[in-house]
C-alpha cells in the first residue's frame, strides 16, 4: 500500500456527489493508462479510489489540478504528503533565485501554487492533516512566493541602478541581498497568523526604511519602492495561462485611499502615533514580517508595540471595541442563523465573530499581559482559557466551531477555486457540500453546522455585558446633573435608593456637573457620568453607611486627575462599582492609591486578580513579561512601579475581602518587593557598569532587614537594607571609562540602586528605603566590604544591632556570595555572650523605645506594651541567648522563630502559644489598618462600620468591641511574659550591679 493510501482516514473522505464526476474520473484514468502506464499503475490502487471519487464528484477545480499534475500526484502517492511538500519547497527555494526573467519566474510560481493546492487538499480531504497544518502549509507557500518575488524584483532594481549593491560580506544571492535592502513586507490577516485558506486574498503592507535603503536612481526612492510594490502585486495576481498565485490586497496600509502603495516607516509611525485607529491596532495584532529586510521589519514592529499594545485602557479603545462589536451585531443582528445561503465567515455565528471574540480581549488586556499577544486564533483560545479569561468549555466549544467552519469554508472554496464564504441555497447543492464535508446525510450536517453557529453567536453576544436588566435604574437621579435645584422626585429617588441626608446627597451629586472637579470637566466625562450615576449611587447605597460612603466617593472623585478612563471601565464592567464602593467605605488608604492612579483598576479586569497569589517564580515571570516592551531604563523604572502597584493593590483588595489572611498578605508583599528589586538591580548595574566598568571577581549582596528581612512587609512598609560586597583587593580599580576604587564603586552603585527604588516617576515611587540598620547607621558607608561587615559584627556591634541582625536575610546575591554572607551573619549571632549583659541591654533598649514611642491605645499594636515590639524582643533575646548552643533557633521570621524556640523547649508551650496568638492577631490588625486607615489611629473613633466589620473579620473576631477586648487580653499576657523573662531578671541584675559598685 502506498504512503498516501495508508495515511488516509476513510471517515474523513468526501462522499460521492455528482455521478458525472465518476465518468470524468474514468476518462482521466483511461487516458492515463494509454499515455502514462507507469502513472496509471500508481494511481489505480483500490485504496486511492474513494478519495479520487470524492474529488472528481465534488471539485472541478481539484479535478483539473489532478489532470494537469498527474506526475506530482503520483509522487504524493509514492512518498506521502509531508515528503512531497518538502521536496516541492526545496525545489522552489533552489530554483527561483536562479530565474532572472520575470515571465519564467511567474510560471514557476503558478505551477507550484497548483501543486500546493492539490497536495494540501489531499491532506485535508483525507484527514491526514488537522486544520492548523493545512493552513500553515498554505501560508508557508505564500511566504516563499512573496519573499522570493521581492528578492527577484530587488535584484532587478539593483541591476537597473536604482538601488546600490550592498557592501561588505553579503552574497549576491537575491534573498541575501533582499535581507539588507530596507524594504520589507508585512503579512496581515490570515496570512500574518499562518491561517491562510484555499482561495484567500493575501493582505500585505509594504514599507521601506529610509535609513537602510541605499537609493541611487534617477527619480525618487518612493517612486522606486512603489514600482517594486506594484510589480509584486502584478506577479502575484496577474492571470496567465498557468493561472495566478494570489489575489493581493494592500488596503490595510495607513490611510490606504490617500497614500502610495509603499510607505516609509517614518511616515507610517507618525500616522499610527497620531491618527491610528483601533481597527488598525486590531489588524496589527496579526502582522508578521514575511519578506525583504526582515530585521528592519522586526524593528519597525517593535517600535509599533506601544501603539498596538496600550498599557492602560482608554475611552477610545473601549468605545471602539464596543462599537466594532455593535457593527458586527448590526450587520448580522437581523439575519437568522440558517444553512441555506449562510455566510460562514461574515454571517451570525461565523468565523469573524470567533476572531473578534479573541481579538477584542487581546486589544483590551494585551497591553498589560504579553501572554495574550499571539496572532493565531486557536492558540489564543487556549491561552485565554489558561489565563482564566474564559472557561475550558468555552475555549473547547469555540475551537471546535472554528475548525468546523474553517473546514467548511475550505470546501466551499475548493469546488471552483472561488473566494466564497457563502453556503449555496439550493437543496441539491447543500447536499453536495454535506457530501464534500464527509457527512452521510444532509440532516446531520445541517444540525452540526447550526449548533456551531449558535454556540459562536451566544458567546459573541456575551462579550462586554452591560447592566443587568433587572437592576433599578433610578433615572430621576440624573436630573441632579442638569438642574440647579434638585427636584423633589430626584430627592425621593435618593431616599428610595437608601440615602438618609438627601439634601446633602443632592448637593454632592450636583457638584459633579460643575467644572470644579477635573475628572468631570470634559463633555465625554459628563456623558459617561450621567449614564453611570444610578449605578454609582446604588453601589454606594449598598454599603453600611451610604451617606458617609457618598462623601468619601466625592472626596475620591475630587482628587482624580481624569475621569473618562475610570468611567469607561465602569461602563464596560459595572460590577467594578461595587468593589470601588467597598474600597471607599472600608479602606481609605487603598482608595487614595486608586485616586493617584485610577489605572490600577485595569488590574482588577485580569482573570487571575481574585485567584490565589502566585509564588515568587511566577511573579518573576509576570514582571519579566510586563517589562518585555521596555525600551530604556526609564521604561524599566516605570514598568516596575506599575507592576508593583498593581500587585500591592491586588493584595490589599484580597485582604480587604477576606480571601487572604494577614500572614499571606505579609508574604505576598515581601515577594512583591523582592521580585521588583530583583528586576531593577540588573538594569541599574548594566547602566552603571557601562560608565564605570566592573571590578573582576567582585560581587555585591543585598541584605533585607527589619520587616522586609522577617518576611512581614506590609502595605506601607519601608525597605530596610544593608549592602555588602567582596573584592580581591580593596585598592583595585574598576575597568570602565571612569574607573573607581572598590569602596567608591560600590558606594555609588548602592546609591544608584537606592535611587532607582525611591525615585518619583510618572508612575509614583516604588518604596522608601531605610539604611539606618547598616553598621554605624547613617554615619557609616552606604556599602561596605564583607570583611569590614564581619569585623564590625564580631567586635563593634551593639546588642540592639545583633537583635536587628536576627531578622537579616540575604535576598540579592550570587549563590556563593549568599553563602558567605549567611555564614558571617550566623557567626555573629551564634557567638557566646555575657547573658546578664544581654538581658540588661535588651531591657534598656525597650525602655528607650517606650520613652520615644509613648502610646497607650491597644490599637497602637506595634509599640504599646504587650504589643509586637515586646514579642519581637522576647524572640530576639532568646535567639541571641541560646544560638551559641542551639543555632537552629535562628529564624528571621518572628512566628517561625517562636515555633523553633517552642520546639527546642527554650520557650514553654504555654508562653509560646500566648505569644504566637498575640503575634498573629496584632499583626493582622496592624496590616489591615495600614492599608485601610493608613495609621494606627483608634478605628472605633474614625472608621466606618464597614471598615470596623472588615477589621474584626480579618483578626478573627465577631465585632470590633470583641476584637478590642481580645487585643487588651493578649497584650496583658505578652507583657506578663516579657516582664518575667526579661524585665524582672534584668532589673535584678542592675540592682546587684549597683550594690556591688
Amino acid at each position: 500500500m502506498s504512503y498516501l493510501a495508508s495515511a488516509i482516514n476513510p471517515e474523513r473522505v468526501p462522499r460521492i456527489s455528482d455521478p458525472k464526476g465518476l465518468v470524468r474520473l474514468d476518462d482521466f484514468m483511461a487516458v492515463l493508462s494509454e499515455d502514462h502506464p507507469d502513472l496509471y499503475s500508481a494511481l489505480a490502487a483500490p485504496a486511492l479510489r474513494p478519495i479520487l471519487e470524492g474529488i472528481f464528484t465534488n471539485s472541478p477545480f481539484l479535478s483539473q489540478c489532478i489532470a494537469k499534475e498527474p506526475q506530482f500526484l503520483a509522487t504524493i502517492v509514492e512518498v506521502g504528503v509531508e515528503k512531497a511538500l518538502d521536496q516541492l519547497y526545496c525545489h522552489l527555494r533552489s530554483t527561483l533565485p536562479k530565474i532572472s526573467d520575470t515571465p519564467s519566474f511567474m510560471a514557476q510560481l503558478r505551477i507550484a501554487k497548483r501543486k500546493v493546492a492539490l497536495l494540501t487538499a489531499l491532506a485535508d480531504l483525507g484527514g491526514i492533516w488537522p486544520l492548523e497544518k493545512v493552513t500553515t502549509a498554505l501560508s508557508e507557500f505564500a511566504d516563499i512566493a512573496v519573499d522570493h518575488t521581492v528578492a527577484h524584483l530587488l535584484h532587478q532594481a539593483m541591476g537597473r541602478g536604482d538601488i546600490a549593491w550592498p557592501e561588505g560580506p553579503v552574497s549576491d544571492a537575491p534573498l541575501d541581498l533582499a535581507r539588507h535592502c530596507g524594504y520589507f513586507v508585512l503579512a496581515m490577516g490570515k496570512l500574518g497568523a499562518a491561517e491562510l485558506n484555499y482561495s484567500s486574498d493575501i493582505d500585505l503592507i509594504c514599507f521601506y526604511d529610509l535609513d537602510h535603503v541605499d537609493f541611487v536612481g534617477r527619480r525618487s526612492v518612493q517612486d522606486c519602492m512603489v514600482r517594486l510594490t506594484r510589480d509584486l502585486v502584478r506577479i502575484m495576481q496577474e492571470r496567465t495561462g498557468d493561472g495566478y498565485v494570489f489575489r493581493t490586497d494592500l488596503r490595510l496600509r495607513p490611510d490606504a485611499g490617500a497614500t502610495p502603495a509603499a510607505m516609509s516607516t517614518e511616515a507610517a509611525e507618525i500616522y499610527y502615533e497620531s491618527l491610528g485607529l483601533n481597527w488598525e491596532r486590531s489588524a496589527m495584532i496579526k502582522a508578521r514580517v514575511m519578506a525583504g529586510d526582515l530585521e528592519a521589519g522586526r524593528q519597525f514592529l517593535e517600535r509599533l508595540k506601544p501603539f498596538i499594545w496600550r498599557k492602560n485602557l482608554d475611552f477610545a479603545a473601549l468605545d471602539d471595541i464596543r462599537s466594532m462589536k455593535e457593527r458586527i451585531h448590526e450587520h448580522n443582528g437581523h439575519s437568522d442563523i440558517s444553512v441555506a445561503g449562510q455566510d460562514v465567515k461574515l454571517g451570525p455565528g461565523g468565523i469573524r465573530e470567533i476572531e473578534f471574540f479573541v481579538q477584542s480581549q487581546q486589544l483590551t488586556y494585551g497591553g498589560r499581559m504579553p501572554e495574550l499577544r499571539d496572532n493565531r486564533t486557536l492558540v489564543m483560545l487556549d491561552i485565554l482559557q489558561k489565563q482564566k479569561f474564559i472557561d475550558p468549555s468555552t475555549s473547547e466549544a469555540l475551537a471546535e466551531a472554528y475548525r468546523f467552519l474553517r473546514q467548511l469554508e475550505h470546501r466551499l472554496q475548493m469546488v471552483r477555486d472561488e473566494q466564497t464564504h457563502a453556503m449555496p441555497s439550493a437543496p441539491d447543492q447543500i447536499s453536495a457540500i454535506a457530501n464534500f464535508m464527509a457527512f452521510d446525510d444532509v440532516e446531520k450536517f445541517s444540525s452540526t453546522m447550526l449548533a456551531h453557529l449558535r454556540t459562536v453567536r451566544r458567546h459573541f453576544l456575551g462579550l462586554f455585558p452591560g447592566r443587568d436588566d433587572d437592576e433599578p435604574e433610578h433615572e430621576d437621579t440624573r436630573l441632579l446633573l442638569v438642574t440647579d435645584e434638585a427636584p423633589e422626585r430626584s430627592k425621593q429617588a435618593l431616599k428610595d435608593i437608601g440615602f438618609a441626608d438627601v439634601d446633602q446627597a443632592a448637593i454632592i451629586v450636583a457638584r459633579w456637573a460643575s467644572p470644579r472637579y477635573r475628572a468631570c470637566r470634559s463633555e465625554r466625562a459628563q456623558v459617561l457620568l450621567a449614564e453611570l450615576l444610578p449605578l454609582i449611587l446604588r453601589s454606594l447605597a449598598n454599603t453600611s453607611e451610604p451617606d458617609q460612603a457618598l462623601v468619601r466617593f466625592d472626596e475620591f472623585l475630587s482628587k482624580l486627575p481624569s475621569g473618562v478612563q475610570m468611567f469607561s471601565l465602569f461602563q464596560s464592567n459595572p460590577k467594578l462599582l461595587d468593589l470601588l464602593a467597598q474600597i471607599i467605605g472600608s479602606a481609605p488608604a487603598l482608595s487614595a492609591m486608586l485616586g493617584r492612579s485610577s489605572a490600577l483598576f485595569d488590574a482588577v479586569l485580569d482573570a487571575g486578580f481574585f485567584e490565589d497569589m502566585p509564588d515568587q517564580k511566577s511573579l518573576r515571570q509576570s514582571l519579566k513579561l510586563a517589562l518585555g516592551d521596555a525600551r530604556d531604563f526609564q521604561d524599566i523604572l516605570d514598568g516596575t512601579r506599575r507592576w508593583a502597584s498593581e500587585r500591592k493593590f491586588q493584595v490589599g483588595v484580597k485582604t480587604l475581602q477576606g480571601s487572604m489572611d494577614a500572614d499571606e498578605g505579609f508574604a505576598a508583599h515581601t515577594d512583591i518587593a523582592e521580585v521588583t528589586l530583583g528586576a531593577l538591580y540588573p538594569a541599574v548595574y548594566e547602566a552603571y557598569s557601562a560608565l564605570h566598568g566592573v571590578i573582576p571577581d567582585s560581587q555585591m549582596a543585598t541584605i533585607a532587614m527589619g520587616s522586609f528581612g522577617g518576611m512581614e512587609t506590609s502595605f506601607t512598609s519601608d525597605l530596610d537594607m544593608i549592602f555588602v560586597y567582596t573584592v580581591p583587593d580593596m585598592a583595585q580599580m574598576s575597568d570602565g571609562k571612569k574607573p573607581l576604587s572598590a569602596s567608591q564603586y560600590y558606594a555609588r552603585l548602592s546609591q544608584r540602586f537606592i535611587n532607582s527604588i525611591t525615585a518619583q516617576t510618572s508612575e509614583g515611587r516604588l518604596y522608601e528605603v531605610d539604611m539606618r540598620l547598616r553598621p554605624s547607621g547613617n554615619a557609616g558607608p552606604v556599602a561596605l566590604s564583607l570583611d569590614a561587615f564581619d569585623t564590625y559584627q564580631q567586635s563593634q556591634a551593639w546588642t540592639w544591632e545583633h537583635m536587628a541582625l536576627t531578622r537579616a536575610r540575604v535576598i540579592g546575591a550570587p549563590p556563593e556570595l549568599q553563602n558567605q554572607v549567611e555564614r558571617v551573619i550566623k557567626s555573629a549571632l551564634c557567638k557566646e555572650r555575657d547573658r546578664d549583659q544581654l538581658l540588661v541591654d535588651v531591657a534598656e533598649m525597650r525602655v528607650r523605645l517606650t520613652t520615644e514611642f509613648a502610646v497607650s491605645s491597644p490599637w497602637s499594636v506595634k509599640y504599646v506594651r504587650g504589643g509586637l515590639v515586646d514579642i519581637e524582643f522576647i524572640a530576639q533575646y532568646l535567639q541571641l541567648n541560646h544560638a551559641f548552643t542551639v543555632p537552629e533557633i535562628l529564624q528571621p521570621h518572628t512566628l517561625t522563630a517562636l515555633q523553633q524556640l517552642k520546639k527546642t523547649s527554650l520557650l514553654n508551650e504555654a508562653d509560646a502559644g500566648d505569644l504566637i496568638e498575640a503575634l498573629q492577631m496584632q499583626s493582622a490588625v496592624r496590616g489591615f489598618m495600614r492599608q485601610s486607615i493608613g495609621s494606627d489611629s483608634d478605628p472605633t473613633d474614625i472608621a466606618s462600620v464597614d471598615m470596623q466589620t472588615a477589621l474584626a473579620r480579618t483578626a478573627g473576631a465577631e465585632t470590633i468591641d470583641v476584637l478590642q477586648s481580645r487585643l487588651i487580653a493578649h497584650q496583658n499576657r505578652v507583657l506578663s511574659i516579657y516582664t518575667r523573662l526579661i524585665k524582672t531578671p534584668a532589673d535584678a541584675i542592675s540592682r546587684q550591679s549597683k550594690s556591688e559598685d
